[in-house]
């Protein structure tokens, strides 16, 4: 199983005197279970790269591929591949929005219609797994946190969703060192 990219082309405002191709004939293979960094300098195409792979956008030309299922179509099968596919953008903390770190961490599990004792589950699962201790922070209000905590609340919402592939942009920009680390 694996994020398949076949000759990915993607060009910001085509046919306009402000076109710029992002991404030139891309060939890509991220295995489940794989750890894949993607380096590169300021507007490398980075970003668009991964919003390819979580079908934020939709390339020009060549496929884009989520165990096999190709997800830039309208069928039901590609809703079900993107569905396991979480994103955490660059300065995740601007993804934050609800009054406790509790309810923004279970926003997603609530919207899969799960049960409250589901979601709190996955609630304590994704804070222990970002580091966040769920008895000192949860009921408290995620724009009260330090920039890191912040970061990782935002991740820890992504990680609720429990998505078999996870992809983080520059999840430790903009931290200091130890911050860095932590993430």
């Amino acid at each position: 199983m694996s994020i398949l990219l076949e000759n990915v082309t993607y060009t910001y405002m085509p046919g306009t005197p402000y076109a710029r191709t992002a991404l030139n004939n891309i060939k890509l293979t991220i295995e489940k279970g794989q750890f894949t960094a993607i380096i590169g300098r300021t507007g490398s195409g980075k970003s668009t790269l991964i919003q390819q792979m979580a079908g934020l956008l939709k390339p020009d030309t060549g496929r884009v591929l989520i165990d096999n299922v190709e997800i830039n179509t309208k069928t039901a099968s590609a809703k079900k591949a993107l569905k396991k596919v979480g994103i955490v953008f660059q300065f995740p903390e601007h993804q934050i929005f609800e009054e406790t770190v509790y309810d923004d961490i279970a926003f997603g599990p609530r919207n899969l219609r799960l049960t409250e004792h589901e979601v709190g589950e996955r609630v304590k699962r994704a804070m222990q797994f970002t580091g966040l201790d769920f008895n000192e922070i949860a009921d408290r209000s995620p724009f009260h946190l330090s920039g890191g905590q912040m970061r990782r609340v935002a991740i820890a919402g992504v990680v609720a969703l429990q998505p078999e592939y996870l992809i983080l942009d520059e999840p430790a920009a903009g931290l200091d060192p130890q911050g860095g680390r932590e993430i």
